[in-house]
């Protein structure tokens, strides 16, 4: 196989080029006699530094794609390459894109080289090592405001949020209520291990382990997905216990992997550990440097307050945020009555340096307003959303557009091509499929029927086969319906049952099969 010099190059050591010699990693005893373990688990994630030794010892290939997510790249564009520059360039954050299979193929060639039974963790081990020994979501607590995970973890967080918005001009709809310092994966063993003395297990890159998940069909002897576990820097934190899978041949920029010693004798520590032990404190102070910078981002704007005046004028009112050279961005989401305009999040404004601002609407319209605060650094997470206008009031046998609603839930304005409409997805803190929590999407509208009885629900949507939607006026159910499902719009009918009275009509996700609404109406029969 073709040898990566380009990795060669960019790593730390002057002998690196001739460096074959393993890293054998700083190992911590993990022991429960309940379910007979007694191994000892490395410190901290596999790095490039330790994972180049390999590449250098066996020509091993890295230059394949990878769903790369850095600064340049994301995982949908299909341009990463496992030997990018920059998920090289430190040699001490973990070492990415090599999927499960190259994890086993390091722990193998580590075994081989030390004689020493070294493999992946299964996921039994890995799991009692992460939580450690306790039972609550997280070893430090539950932890259910995401306020303390970044004392610990390298999570989808304020400074990972304001990184996308810089380099990718999105950010996602939830992420952690604090600031842990990085953007994307960064050097190892940065924050405080958990009670057994492990770093990273819940944060940094997600971890590969030995335990098969799914196996292969025709050959049962063949796995065909992987145990993937832990939380990494893009996902929002999830319970220890809480488990994906990846297959064979994967590349993904937010895995990696850590290895054990299925063995409970006390190891010496050699000199290249020991070397590779204080390099890794000196480019932990340097990287330091980088997370101090970052957790200088400005505060969450709090106590937004809209107010509606004479002229249609909009008062807006907020509590300053602490920092030096603090400005402020208004973003709008305003319900146009002539649909011209989308209904999307919009900036307005920009630099503002009061906690004041005043908007102007056309009679007739309504909006909603979030307030960021910025500095030289980057931009906050988003402040309350406030709502103020007049919102119609929609009538039997009326086309009802789907962004006209005046109250939601976890959904998400799509405007393409003049048509607005709105996705109903669940995910709102942005977990893998199988972690994902039911909390169902829903939108509100204005509504009043003067009249009881039949009616004929049609909706132009479109979404995941099997997906169920619910329509409620109050507590009364009007119709449920699960979708043929379809990559293209398509008007769905189905009766409906109506009761009189100014109740708002609710339309309700009732599973976690996403789907996409363009428009409804409710016909008298």
């Amino acid at each position: 196989m073709k040898k990566l010099f380009t990795t060669l190059a960019i790593l730390g050591t002057s002998s690196v080029w001739a460096n074959t010699s393993p890293i054998e990693p700083v190992l911590v005893p993990i022991i429960d006699k309940a379910q007979n373990i007694n191994i000892q688990m490395s410190k901290y994630e596999v790095t490039v530094e330790e994972f180049t030794r390999f590449v250098n010892a066996t020509n091993y290939e890295m230059s394949g794609k990878c769903h790369l997510f850095n600064a340049k790249h994301l995982p949908a564009d299909g341009t990463g390459k496992a030997n990018d520059a920059d998920l090289l360039a430190n040699p001490f954050r973990p070492v990415v894109c090599v999927g499960p299979l190259g994890a086993i193929e390091y722990a193998q060639w580590l075994a081989k080289t030390t004689g020493k039974p070294y493999r992946l963790p299964e996921y039994n081990e890995w799991l009692y090592a992460s939580s450690a020994g306790k039972s609550s979501r997280f070893s430090f607590g539950e932890d259910l405001n995401y306020s303390e995970m970044c004392d610990y973890e390298n999570i989808e967080d304020a400074a990972n949020s304001a990184g996308l918005k810089q380099h990718h001009n999105y950010r996602n709809r939830l992420s952690a209520n604090c600031n842990d310092g990085a953007i994307y994966h960064t050097v190892v063993g940065m924050y405080r291990p958990n009670g057994f003395g492990l770093h990273d297990m819940m944060g940094n890159v997600r971890e590969f382990l030995q335990s098969c998940d799914v196996f292969n069909k025709k050959d049962p002897t063949l796995c065909q997905k992987y145990v993937l576990a832990g939380s990494g820097w893009h996902w929002m934190p999830r319970p220890t216990n809480v488990f994906d899978n990846m297959g064979g041949n994967f590349l993904g920029s937010i895995e990696g992997f850590r290895v054990i010693l299925d063995s409970s004798k006390k190891q010496s520590t050699s000199a290249q550990t020991q070397t590779f032990v204080e390099q890794l404190m000196l480019a932990q102070q340097q990287a330091k440097i980088e997370h101090d910078r970052l957790k200088s981002l400005p505060a969450t704007p709090t106590g937004l307050h809209a107010k509606l005046g004479k002229s249609n004028q909009v008062s807006l009112n907020w509590l300053p945020s602490t920092g030096e050279n603090v400005s402020y961005s208004i973003y709008r989401s305003y319900l146009d009555p002539s649909k011209k305009t989308t209904r999307k999040m919009n900036k307005i404004a920009e630099g503002i340096k009061t906690s004041h601002y005043v908007d102007h609407l056309a009679r007739g319209s309504a909006a909603s307003y979030q307030v960021y605060a910025d500095n030289v650094i980057g931009q906050s997470q988003a402040s309350n959303e406030v709502s103020v206008g007049q919102y119609p009031v929609f009538q039997v046998d009326e086309r009802i557009q789907a962004e006209f609603y005046n109250q939601y839930r976890n959904t998400k304005i799509i405007a393409k091509e003049q048509r607005q409409s709105v996705l109903f997805d669940g995910n709102a803190g942005d977990n893998m499929p199988k972690q994902r929590p039911f909390v169902p999407s829903w939108l509100t509208y204005k509504f009043n029927s003067e009249n009881a009885g039949q009616a004929m629900l049609t909706m132009n949507i479109r979404g995941q086969k099997g997906a169920l939607v619910e329509f409620w006026q109050g507590n009364h159910l009007v119709a449920k319906t699960a979708i043929k499902g379809s990559k293209h719009y398509a008007e769905h009918s189905i009766p409906a049952q109506l009761m009189a009275g100014d109740e708002p009509i609710q339309i309700r996700a009732a599973n976690k099969r996403y789907f996409v609404l363009d428009w409804f109406e409710l016909r008298s029969q």
